[in-house]
């Protein structure tokens, strides 16, 4: 029985994590034996419970001392805490779990390196490095990289041009209805009001600030609407005294993090993607699923998501951009159906993008057979 590492940072709240996890119910557990390893032991998604899964950590906190060791000693964590002998190592992240996986002693392993991020705009995982040509020789030791978009491909290509691989596969996030089953748990509020939705992680990263300028300009409009934003992050304190500051805690509601609002989703005006940037946002392609219009500010994720606005409305990515495209959406009834038909039309195509890939298994297969 072949024997896989999976190595990933942890396992919080990130759309790699969320990805991680669709990946792991679609595989057939009875044919491998896999090892989930996290860096630091948070864990704030649940595993399923399979008899061939292991899951193990190696730090049980991050703080300075830990990073200082992952950036400059990646052998040591290896040698100390990966004992096993495996056919394939994966670091399903960029940084931490790549550098760790970039230093194994096992000369036999098939190593697979995982990007999910455009390292154009956003290229965090420089923090577990020396410096950016320590980074370049760790993803050298990789036979096998992974992008989860064509964004993602081609923003590390434009990063590092000289790192050349012998495979590369775009490996899109997989997604079956079967999997946008509604949270019991989710909160829901008094206020009826029609809404339009934003699932997120509360980083600078993703525009929220931008998002709050915009719902203020269409409230200012006289639309009475509401916008709800599902997510947690560092800055949900900073958003909360904006949005009360603004006296707009009748309109705007941060929702908190919950792992499958998919009934609020569905029950939405549309969706609002507001991010500077994406490699490929797994909420829009939930919202496709979920046949329901998407508003997306432009970048070159969400312009490979939508098909550069053949399934949704792309805007200008700034806050008048984001306004304009929700207000026109409230005024033009015509605009609000043509996105639902968009989003249909988006799911069809995706799903077969799905069907023409590779299913993870088949990717382990024949990676390891023309090893």
């Amino acid at each position: 029985m072949k024997k896989i590492l999976i190595l990933l940072k942890h396992l919080s709240l990130g759309g790699a994590e969320k990805m991680f996890l669709r990946i792991l119910n679609s595989v057939d557990i009875s044919i491998y034996n896999i090892h989930v390893m996290l860096v630091f032991d948070e864990k704030l998604q649940a595993l399923p419970n399979l008899p061939n899964l292991k899951v193990t950590a190696i730090f049980h906190e991050k703080n300075d001392v830990v990073k200082h060791l992952i950036r400059n000693h990646p052998e040591k964590i290896y040698s100390e805490n990966i004992i096993d002998k495996y056919d394939v190592e994966i670091a399903f992240l960029e940084g931490y779990p790549t550098q760790i996986i970039g230093a194994s002693s096992n000369p036999h392993s098939l190593k697979v390196a995982f990007i999910h991020t455009d390292f154009r705009f956003f290229h965090h995982s420089l923090n577990a490095y020396i410096n950016a040509d320590s980074e370049i020789e760790c993803y050298r030791k990789y036979k096998y990289i992974i992008y989860v978009s064509e964004t993602a491909r081609k923003g590390f290509h434009i990063t590092y041009p000289f790192v050349l691989h012998q495979k590369e596969h775009i490996f899109y996030p997989p997604l079956t209805e079967n999997m946008l089953v509604p949270s019991y748990f989710t909160p829901t509020i008094s206020d009826e009001r029609p809404y339009f939705i934003t699932l997120t992680r509360l980083a600078p990263e993703k525009g929220v600030f931008k998002l709050i300028h915009a719902c203020k300009k269409v409230i200012e409009l006289g639309y009475e609407v509401c916008f709800r934003i599902y997510g947690s992050g560092p800055l949900y304190n900073q958003l909360l005294q904006m949005i009360y500051a603004q006296d707009l805690e009748r309109y705007i509601y941060l929702m908190g993090y919950h792992q499958a609002p998919y009934t609020e989703l569905r029950n939405s005006l549309a969706y609002v993607c507001p991010s500077d940037h994406e490699s490929f946002c797994i909420a829009i392609e939930e919202a496709l699923f979920s046949s329901v219009p998407v508003i997306a500010c432009r970048c070159s994720g969400t312009e490979e998501i939508l098909h550069n606005g053949d399934f949704g409305l792309l805007v200008e990515n700034h806050s008048d951009g984001l306004a304009a495209g929700i207000s026109q959406f409230l005024s033009n009834s015509d605009l609000s159906a043509l996105l639902r038909c968009q989003s249909q039309n988006g799911k069809i195509y995706w799903q077969n993008m799905f069907k023409s890939a590779n299913s993870f298994s088949e990717l382990f297969y024949h990676t390891r057979a023309s090893k």
